[in-house]
C-alpha cells in the first residue's frame, strides 16, 4: 500500500485534454470521433471526403469542393466511467450528459476560391461526486478542460483535380480541477492540493491541407495542424502545471486519407490519424499523466438508398495514449477507449436542405493498472447522438 501512494506524486499534473465538446468528451485521447454529422458517422472519416461546411475541421482544403452552404449541429454526449482506485472497495462512480453545439460556414468566392469558418473542439473530465480518498480536506474529484476552436480558412481550387487549404486555429480553453492530491511532507501521508477554480486561455496555430481528386472514383487528402500555444492558466503554474509555467497547449496533429466511391449510390473512405499528444510539455513531466502521440485508423462507408434518403456506417480505433503504469494518475481523466461504431442518415428536404443524424459508440472499455499503478483501474463508455441540419444556396 505504502508504494501505491507513493505513486500518487505523480497527480501532481492534470492531462492535456481539450473541451468544447462537454465536460467529458473523451474518445481519441480528448478529442471526438469525427467533426460534422455526416463524416462522424462514418466512423470520422473525412480528410479526403468533404461532406458539409465544417470541412475546415477536418481538411481546409474540403472547403475548395463544397458549394456556398452552412450547416448547424449538435452531439449529445453521454460518458460513464468507474474507478476502483488505489483501495480494496474504494470505488468512484462518474456519470455526465452534456449537449454541445457544431457547425459551418462556406463561401463560393469563386470557381478558385472558397472561404469558409468553422467551429470544432474535443473535451475530457470527470466528476466522481466524491473525494478519491478519505484524506482531510480533500474536496470533490472533479475535472473539467474545454476548448473551444474557431477555424477561419481559405481554400484554393486552381485544376479540377487539386485544391490546397490554408486556416487558423483560434484556441479558447477553460479549465477547472479540484480534489487533487498529493504526498504530504509527512512520510506516507496525503494532502489535497488547492483549486484554482475554473480558468481560461487562449492560444493559435495555424491548419492546412490538400485535396487531390485522382479521378471520378478516387480521392486523396493531407491534413495539418500545429500545437497551438497556449497562455498560462491563472493559479495553476504554482502547482499543478508547474512544469509546463502553467500551460496547457492543443496538440498538433497530421492525417492522410483516401476516399472511393465505386458507383453513384456507394462511398466508402478511410483516414489515419496521428495526434500529438505526447509533445505538449505538460505530458512531458516525469510526474505527470503522460499521454503519448495516439494514432487513430477510422473507415467509413455511406449508401444512397434512393434520392431522398443515404445511410452511413463505420468504426475507428486508437492506440491508446495512457500506459497501465500511469492508470492511477488518470483518475481525472479516464479517458481510454479504443474503439468507436458509428451509424446515421440523411433525409434530403429538398434539393438545398437536409437533416442528418447519428450515433457513436464507445464500448466500455477497461485499462488495469500496472507497477506503480497496481491497485488501480478505470472503466469507461461513452455513448453520442448526433443531430444536424444542412443548407446549400
Amino acid at each position: 500500500m505504502q508504494a501505491t501512494f507513493s505513486g500518487l506524486k505523480h497527480l501532481a499534473v492534470p492531462a492535456a485534454a481539450l473541451a468544447f465538446h462537454g465536460a467529458v468528451m473523451a474518445i481519441n485521447g480528448a478529442q471526438p470521433g469525427g467533426y460534422g454529422v455526416k463524416n462522424a458517422s462514418m466512423g470520422g472519416a473525412s480528410i479526403a471526403l468533404p461532406l458539409d461546411a465544417e470541412a475546415a475541421a477536418n481538411n481546409p482544403a474540403g472547403l475548395g469542393r463544397l458549394p456556398t452552404s452552412w450547416t448547424l449541429g449538435a452531439q449529445v454526449f453521454n460518458g460513464r466511467s468507474t474507478a476502483d482506485y488505489v483501495q480494496p472497495g474504494n470505488t468512484l462512480h462518474n456519470e455526465q450528459t452534456e449537449v454541445a453545439p457544431e457547425g459551418g460556414f462556406n463561401w463560393r468566392a469563386s470557381s478558385e476560391w472558397a472561404l469558409g469558418l468553422s467551429i470544432a473542439g474535443s473535451g475530457a473530465g470527470s466528476d466522481y461526486g466524491q473525494p478519491a480518498l478519505p484524506v482531510p480536506g480533500a474536496d470533490t474529484a472533479k475535472t473539467t478542460l474545454r476548448v473551444m476552436e474557431l477555424i477561419p480558412a481559405v481554400a484554393w481550387t486552381p485544376s479540377r483535380e487539386l485544391s490546397i487549404g490554408l486556416g487558423l486555429n483560434l484556441a479558447l480553453q477553460q479549465f477547472e480541477t479540484r480534489g487533487v492530491i498529493v504526498p504530504a511532507p509527512v512520510p506516507g501521508g496525503l494532502a489535497p492540493l488547492p483549486s484554482h477554480g475554473s480558468q481560461t486561455a487562449t492560444g493559435a496555430g495555424l491548419r492546412a491541407g490538400l485535396l487531390w481528386q485522382a479521378s471520378d472514383a478516387w480521392s486523396f487528402g493531407l491534413n495539418l495542424k500545429s500545437r497551438s500555444r497556449m497562455s498560462k492558466l491563472k493559479g495553476y503554474e504554482q502547482d499543478l502545471l508547474a512544469y509546463s509555467s502553467g500551460r496547457l497547449d492543443v496538440p498538433g496533429q497530421l492525417g492522410v486519407g483516401a476516399a472511393w466511391k465505386p458507383n453513384e449510390r456507394l462511398t466508402l473512405a478511410a483516414d489515419w490519424l496521428r495526434i500529438q499528444w505526447g509533445d505538449i510539455k505538460a505530458m512531458k513531466d516525469p510526474n505527470g499523466f503522460a499521454w503519448r502521440n495516439q494514432s487513430v485508423v477510422r473507415l467509413g462507408a455511406s449508401w444512397q438508398l434512393d434520392e431522398q434518403l443515404t445511410l452511413r456506417a463505420g468504426a475507428s480505433r486508437n492506440n491508446g495514449q495512457i500506459d497501465s503504469s500511469r492508470t492511477l494518475q488518470n483518475l481525472l481523466v479516464p479517458s481510454v477507449n479504443k474503439h468507436a461504431f458509428t451509424l446515421g442518415a440523411s433525409w434530403q428536404l429538398d434539393p438545398n436542405a437536409e437533416i442528418n443524424v447519428g450515433y457513436e459508440l464507445n464500448p466500455r472499455t477497461t485499462l488495469n493498472g500496472a507497477g506503480p499503478s497496481t491497485g488501480t483501474s478505470l472503466t469507461s463508455k461513452v455513448q453520442l447522438a448526433l443531430l444536424g441540419y444542412h443548407h446549400r444556396f
